[in-house]
């Protein structure tokens, strides 16, 4: 279920209820338009496309690069956003685990999914390239963003065979030279950057009191999630933090997302449990713009403009195969869905927005084809959405 809460309306209730009122009432006049459309394979894209999704999406003048499994390695192709045509792209050294585009649009880097201590670059004027962070002490590495054209902030880790976010460091990737380095000596983890206007988020987790007698397997945790400016110097500015006794997977602020802009941060709060609530907050507070609580794996991204963003949530009334992707615009507070069950059956892992607005899901299914990966997209007024056929970890390239 959809819920919207905010600190800051709380201290204005009346602004609060009239805003919340229209952003339901755009929901669910959006959520009750047009008609469902299922997700398919190539052979079902013109089933279901409207005419007019079709016309939108085939005048894109960019295409989907995904990632396909290809025995014990990733091979990527090029994805038309009209009718799911595909062409080969080169292939990664093994099976990649995250995904980034750089500033100039031109390279994509990947991280392996095995988490070993490498950065593949994996398409682009600079592929195919493998930057080693061996050198530098890595051991194992998690997160990864541009921070120009040529720098990749990565954080890993340098003691131990697996990443864990409280133990993470971040360390500068210098393509064009291949070298590695600690970025400023800092501990963080899960850096998302706004390369154009120089800001860096991420989160720093820490351990304030060990487990005792009455939390035997639950140390206290301090997250903090942070924002600093490059170039500059220090850990960056606190924009807010929270303490909590570990317990599954538990985060306050996982995987923060900085608009382009840098005026704006959305952070994922997680359980033990497949739900997820979404904070928005102004990049200068740390207040809640607002937040929005589902039943959905996270997964959201912001357009080019940093003006809107997208998330995956369950509309009201909950249902796990009624999962939506939902786009809420900063500026004027409107808030639009795809269509009820045009995702059906599935969970929504990634999100990508291309330079003419329409978005890239990634998707896996649940109940009898559990496991499988597949890619849609949507238009920007998000009427309806096409299949695509097999893939993952999207991203739009020219």
């Amino acid at each position: 279920m959809v819920r919207l809460t905010s600190s800051r309306w709380r201290r204005r209730p009346l602004e609060f209820t009239i805003l919340a009122a229209a952003v339901v009432a755009v929901a669910l006049f959006v959520g009750g338009r047009g008609p469902e459309a299922a997700a398919g394979g190539p052979a079902a894209s013109a089933a279901t496309a409207a005419p007019a999704e079709a016309a939108s999406l085939a005048s894109s003048s960019q295409r989907i690069l995904v990632v396909r499994r290809s025995g014990d390695h990733d091979a990527l192709w090029l994805v038309s956003p009209a009718d799911g045509a595909a062409t080969a792209a080169g292939t990664l050294p093994g099976p990649a685990g995250r995904v980034a585009v750089s500033p100039n649009g031109l390279n994509v880097a990947y991280l392996p999914a095995s988490q070993a201590p490498r950065v593949w670059i994996g398409y682009g004027p600079k592929a195919p390239k493998t930057v080693s962070l061996a050198a530098a002490g890595v051991k194992a590495v998690d997160g990864l963003t541009w921070i120009s054209a040529d720098r990749i902030l990565v954080s890993g880790v340098v003691s131990g065979t697996f990443a864990r976010p409280d133990r993470d460091r971040l360390f500068v990737v210098t393509v064009s030279t291949g070298k590695a380095s600690a970025f400023r000596d800092l501990r963080g983890t899960e850096p998302s950057a706004a390369p154009g206007v120089g800001k860096v988020a991420y989160v720093r987790l820490t351990t304030v009191a060990p487990a005792d007698a009455l939390h035997p397997d639950a140390p206290l945790i301090r997250e903090s999630l942070r924002i600093l400016r490059l170039p500059g110097s220090g850990a960056g500015r606190e924009l807010t933090y929270e303490r909590y006794r570990r317990f599954a997977d538990h985060r306050a602020f996982q995987e923060p997302k900085l608009s382009p802009s840098g005026a704006w941060l959305l952070t994922e709060q997680t359980g033990s449990d497949v739900s997820v609530t979404y904070s928005l907050r102004e990049s200068g507070s740390g207040f809640p713009f607002f937040t929005l609580s589902s039943g959905n794996l996270p997964a959201a991204a912001w357009d080019s403009t940093g003006r809107k963003v997208a998330f995956a949530a369950t509309p009201a009334p909950f249902s796990q195969s009624s999962i939506s992707v939902w786009v809420f615009d900063v500026h004027t507070g409107a808030m639009v869905r795809t269509p009820a069950a045009a995702v059906k059956d599935q969970q929504i892992t990634d999100l990508a927005w291309a330079a003419d607005g329409a978005i890239a899901v990634g998707t896996r299914t649940t109940g009898s084809a559990a496991g499988m990966r597949r890619i849609l997209v949507a238009p920007g007024d998000l009427t309806g959405v096409t299949g695509l056929g097999a893939g993952r970890l999207p991203v739009w390239v020219d």
